[in-house]
């Protein structure tokens, strides 16, 4: 068992949290999506404070045409005055239908359709830590859950998680036999360790008291997603938070905090919590377990709790996103003290219900004038940027690494693989014409020809250049079967000059095996092929080689599995590779699906050096 496994509850919950919220650049998986905010887009400043406010009368229909003067607000039991009110009717239908396909292709879109104020915007959040199996309880969940499904419409955008989802997991969608063969497949786990899903999990096993530590995860990835909606846009957000309710203890245990952080979060970023308490009636305690009562009556949500049709609470979270006010007032006091401030918010019309947040947490002095960040960290930024889709329409995923050559020169090394959407047929590319030319297109070598795996015979699938230092291209063109050319494109190269360095470290080489066979075919290859391509899956074993000289004396290494910031979460061992190379072997099989990082760090003397791979895996 790793040391890290071994840490004392906090450590250990301090680790989950971070492999849970994972709050950076959140590229990965399929397309990267843009940065988004690490914090919320806050919407107290010292000018004005947004809410939005849903007002229903008879049959919970939305009362229409009211005006900012309609409104009471007070804040900590002053009045305050209303200074907007924009009433928000979304149907879930396009305004204007272009005819292009709203599908969701790729997460950058993902966060630009989120954005959009004309788009509801739901996150199912399945706590399957704290849901019973039991068939009294699944079966009506998932017919309620599956009912909910049907009513979205053709613009709303819905992410499913789990409290091992982690930000860079979250998959934003519109496709309803995705969302609705989730539901069917999911199932409870409440007092259930076993069969354990991830390193994560095992890492819960060390602990005495394993399930006050799932609550924690269960609590920090419920404030991750609220942040993380929060920082999209002012609008309405929605949480179905659907639990029988983590247990938080009394006020000083250890996960109260963990419930203040995730209505904190929820508050700063107007986001709304549905809770769902799945039991049937008279099976959940009245006014439902504490963090769901909580949950909902502190950010304006409905709390849907002993109750057998859990249908008619869904259908109205829907109404609750389709119609409401978001109304706006500049306090009468400063912001930036950090603390709590209440408000309540009533309408000058007898007959109608008004549910808004209770409340907001107000900037401190360091949110509102924040310290520049830390200088970014251009060995991870680089291995990241791996993680990039290639262009649309590319047959191949193209690696290129270097490392030292004799005489001052660089060893540039190629290899190529199909790109993951190419079809084999006869105009399907088999191998790859790779020659070395200058920035102008002067031919430097001339032409080596690779073929990907499975090869013919002997046939090289890497190709190894020899070059000077300095700016160089490579001119590349992949073939089909038949000789005929599928595709061709010049790639600009920066050939690095390793002269001067008494400790130089090569570009990491990454090897995938996905079976017995391909293992021992692996272990017999004198010269095996790099894989080009940075996204696996959990049956998958990599093995990375980073070549390195020194002749600052004998080198010693060391390797971390990191998350996507970089943020270390288990020491890896090193072994002695072939040519000097140091070797870290990687089975994926215990890592949950998200995005990773291996750093490998060299010391000889008085030198050191390190790289970076960044590298996604999914189911």
């Amino acid at each position: 068992m790793t040391p890290w496994m071994r840490r004392p509850l906090p450590a250990i919950i301090a680790a989950l949290a971070a492999a849970t919220t994972m709050l950076a650049a959140q590229q990965q998986q399929q397309t990267p999506a843009p940065e988004q905010p690490e914090q919320p887009i806050f919407r107290a400043t010292v000018d004005l404070v947004r809410v939005d406010v849903s007002v229903v009368g008879r049959n919970d229909e939305p009362v229409i045409g009211l005006e900012a003067s309609d409104f009471v607000v007070t804040e900590d039991d002053l009045p305050q005055v209303v200074e907007t009110a924009q009433f928000v009717r979304i149907d879930g239908q396009r305004a204007i239908d272009n005819g292009e396909s709203l599908d969701i292709r790729g997460q950058e879109q993902a966060y630009v359709e989120a954005a959009k104020e004309d788009v509801r915007l739901f996150a199912l959040f399945l706590d399957d830590y704290h849901i019973d199996r039991h068939p009294a309880v699944m079966v009506p969940l998932r017919r309620a859950l599956e009912s909910w499904v049907e009513q979205l419409q053709p613009t709303d955008l819905v992410v499913i998680m789990d409290p091992l989802t982690t930000l860079d997991g979250l998959r934003f969608t519109r496709n309803k036999a995705d969302l609705l063969a989730r539901i069917k497949s999911f199932e409870g786990r409440l007092g259930e360790l076993f069969p354990v899903r991830s390193a994560v999990e095992e890492a819960q096993l060390t602990q005495r008291n394993v399930f006050e530590l799932r609550a924690a995860v269960t609590l920090s990835a419920l404030e991750a997603i609220a942040t993380r909606l929060g920082g999209l846009r002012e609008g309405r957000k929605s949480i179905i938070f659907v639990s029988q309710g983590p247990p938080v203890g009394m006020p000083g245990s250890l996960n109260y905090p963990r419930l203040e952080a995730a209505l904190q979060a929820a508050n700063r970023g107007n986001v709304t919590v549905h809770a769902l308490d799945p039991r049937p009636l008279g099976s959940a305690p009245f006014g439902g377990a504490e963090a769901l009562r909580r949950l909902s009556s502190e950010t304006g949500g409905r709390a849907i709790i002993n109750s057998n049709s859990p249908e008619t609470g869904l259908k109205q979270v829907i109404a609750d996103a389709s119609a409401y006010y978001l109304i706006g007032y500049a306090p009468s006091r400063t912001l930036a003290d950090g603390k709590f401030h209440r408000i309540n918010v009533r309408v000058k019309r007898p007959g109608v219900r008004v549910t808004a947040r209770r409340g907001y947490w107000a900037p401190t002095p360091e949110d509102t004038n924040p310290p520049p960040p830390p200088p970014a960290d251009p060995k991870l930024t680089g291995a990241l940027s791996e993680l990039v889709t290639p262009d649309e329409g590319r047959l191949a995923d193209i690696w290129v690494g270097t490392e030292p050559a004799d005489d001052g020169q660089t060893r540039v090394r190629v290899s190529w693989e199909p790109a993951p959407a190419t079809k084999p047929g006869d105009g399907a590319p088999v191998s790859l014409d790779v020659e070395p030319v200058t920035r102008t297109g002067a031919s430097l070598a001339e032409p080596q020809t690779i073929r990907t795996l499975p090869r013919d015979g002997d046939a090289p699938t890497q190709a190894s250049l020899t070059l000077n230092p300095g700016g160089a291209a490579l001119r590349l063109t992949l073939r089909s079967a038949s000789g005929a050319v599928a595709d061709r494109w010049t790639q600009s190269l920066a050939v690095p000059d390793y002269t001067g360095d008494s400790l130089a470290l090569g570009t990491p080489r990454v090897y995938r095996t996905r079976t017995l066979a391909e293992t021992r075919a692996f272990a017999a290859d004198a010269d095996p092929m790099p894989t080009a391509s940075r996204r696996f899956r959990r049956t998958d074993r990599l093995v990375i080689d980073v070549p390195a000289v020194s002749t600052a004396g004998a080198l010693s290494f060391e390797a971390e599995l990191g998350n996507r910031d970089g943020k270390a979460l288990a020491p890896l061992k090193v072994e002695n590779g072939p040519n000097g190379t140091a070797r870290v072997v990687l089975p994926l099989a215990s890592l949950a699906p998200s995005t990773y990082t291996v750093r490998v760090r060299a010391t000889a003397g008085d030198e050191d050096g390190e790289q970076v791979v960044a590298f996604t895996v999914s189911q």
